[in-house]
């Protein structure tokens, strides 16, 4: 809205408004700190302080890179609120990430934060290695969430129909099955399907 009715010369509040947005989601999870461990969405995110460690981390990342890209985005031209929208919202699954405790969860958080950084990976146009960084991104992501989504089915099956962490952990014990082959297959695709995301996040994004 802000972008739609405003011209040049209001730019910098949409800094100001996205900054002071992560500044607050940061107050709020130090707010939060000494509250007990609780768990909603009905069993599909918890919280903890371990979680909010690295949502902390993630949020100040985030605020951060705002004002350190002002001189970039500048030099470059390029359009500001569709740059702050991509940071925020890949701010937002990293914090989905943080807290998932369901299989469901655990994909679709590191999909909404990968989205976002490829997104950004291409955000130059004009500029051969950002076309390049991007396609290289969608096909490994392609690849490696199809990759992720097999172990996942492998660990859905293996505990008897269960998506929550604590009730796979319980399902594969009910049933004996935490040391079956099928156990081992999981955690193999899940970890090759993980390995390649670590990295196209660290390269390409940058």
């Amino acid at each position: 809205m802000i972008d739609s009715t405003s011209d040049q010369k209001d730019i910098p509040w949409l800094y100001f408004i996205s900054s002071k947005s992560l500044v607050m989601s940061i107050t709020a999870v130090l707010f939060r700190w000494r509250e007990e461990p609780m768990i909603s969405f009905s069993g599909n995110f918890q919280m903890n302080n371990f979680n909010k460690i690295f949502q902390f981390l993630i949020l100040l990342c985030s605020t951060l890179c705002i004002p350190l890209s002002v001189e970039y985005i500048e030099c470059t031209e390029m359009a500001i609120t569709e740059f702050l929208l991509f940071i925020l919202t890949a701010t937002i699954g990293g914090m989905f990430l943080c807290g998932a405790n369901d299989l469901i969860t655990i994909f679709v958080a590191p999909e909404c934060f990968n989205l976002c950084s490829y997104l950004l990976s291409g955000y130059t146009k004009k500029d051969v290695r950002s076309n390049e960084a991007t396609m290289k991104y969608l096909l490994m992501d392609g690849a490696s969430s199809s990759i992720l989504v097999h172990g996942f089915s492998w660990l859905y099956g293996s505990s008897g129909g269960e998506i929550e962490l604590q009730e796979i952990v319980n399902g594969l014990i009910n049933t004996q099955m935490y040391n079956s082959p099928g156990i081992s297959i999981a955690l193999i695709f899940i970890t090759v399907g993980t390995e390649p995301s670590s990295k196209r996040s660290n390269g390409y994004a940058t």
